[in-house]
């Protein structure tokens, strides 16, 4: 019998902490065949000699967007700077190239809330409304048929999994305040070397109070999943850690009804590999979660009436980027979710 042949995958923006998380797990996939990797600023160089860490054919270089490579790709991920694949994708999608795209160009809905939030024009509104949000716990069969994934951000990542249970509850929520806390990695290598470092040492602060980026993912979906109005706050802080996102919901409810919620949650998650609701008194620890690509949740009473407390944790590089992409690769191409990521 014939074997089947790998999928024929590229990565545009192979050099930055994602694109490298990225190479990490494609390397371990037996059924990808990386082809094409850009980098501009590493052009012509051996992707072994810039992370020797990477268990990759010693010969593969890094290349420019030009590379024939790319159009004989089955697949491509985006791991570009936001502003990038937007203007990149559709010649790749008229081939019948799938992407996976991990900046938030498609993670928005409508362009006029996108543009007003990064503040350039998008340059094709027309994908939005085929583009598939890759949060697999909630669009899993949406992602399987779709040509055109935008992974999740961190925050929303990280967010989104802490409450989505409650959705399919008889409560109806009032509103949610999100405190986030990340590891100075999402803000990308340059900024981490450049000043981050020293900044953040020793440490602790809010960054973008009532103006982050994120905000309006988390809004879109809240809205798309409850039929009643909810207030949201969000506010974001840097740590003075490498990698982590560190999640605390503080959800109100008109009246809170069920009082089984962890039952709720472990019922939701039950066929999710990556999600661990934790047991009474049990609190979530980065240290747990880094590195991995799953999500610990963990559900409080709290002091005020009719409302609770949720606590996630992630890697803001892996389940929060290259693992969750990888996820959504494997369900496009119709392989375990989990393949590549233990």
């Amino acid at each position: 019998m014939k074997a089947r042949s790998k999928i024929k995958v590229g990565v545009i923006g192979g050099s930055g902490m994602a694109g490298e998380e990225l190479l990490k797990f494609i390397s371990f996939h037996p059924e990808i065949d990386l082809i094409a990797v850009s980098s501009r600023q590493l052009n012509g160089k051996k992707i072994k000699e810039i992370f020797p860490q990477i268990n990759l054919d010693e010969d593969i270089k890094f290349c420019l967007l030009k590379d024939d490579n790319f159009l004989k790709c089955d697949a491509i991920f985006f791991a570009t700077p936001h502003g990038v694949s937007m203007s990149l994708v559709q010649p790749f999608l008229k081939r019948g190239i799938k992407i996976i795209d991990l900046s938030a160009d498609f993670r928005i809905n409508d362009s006029k809330i996108w543009e007003s939030w990064y503040g350039k024009k998008h340059s094709a509104p027309n994908l939005l409304s085929q583009s598939t949000y890759g949060l697999t716990e909630l669009n899993s069969k949406k992602i399987k048929t779709s040509d055109l994934v935008s992974v999740p951000g961190c925050y929303p990542t990280a967010s989104l999994l802490s409450i989505l249970p409650l959705f399919n509850t008889p409560n109806t929520i009032k509103a949610i305040v999100i405190d986030a806390k990340s590891g100075i990695s999402g803000a990308g290598r340059t900024s981490v070397d450049t000043h981050l470092k020293n900044e953040l040492k020793g440490n602790f602060k809010a960054y973008n109070v009532g103006g982050h980026r994120h905000y309006p993912e988390i809004k879109e979906v809240i809205e798309s999943l409850s039929s009643t109005k909810v207030e949201l706050s969000f506010v974001p802080h840097l740590l003075p850690l490498m990698r982590g996102i560190y999640i605390t919901s503080y959800i109100q409810f008109q009246k809170l009804i069920s009082d089984d919620l962890v039952k709720i949650y472990k019922s939701f998650y039950a066929h999710s590999a990556n999600v661990n609701v934790l047991e009474d008194n049990q609190i979530p620890s980065l240290r747990d979660v880094n590195n991995t690509n799953n999500c610990q949740i963990a559900l409080f009473d709290s002091t005020i009436k009719d409302q609770i407390v949720v606590i996630s944790a992630i890697d803001n590089l892996v389940k929060g980027a290259s693992g969750q992409a990888i996820e959504c690769f494997n369900l496009m191409f119709g392989f375990e979710e989990e393949l590549s990521l233990n």
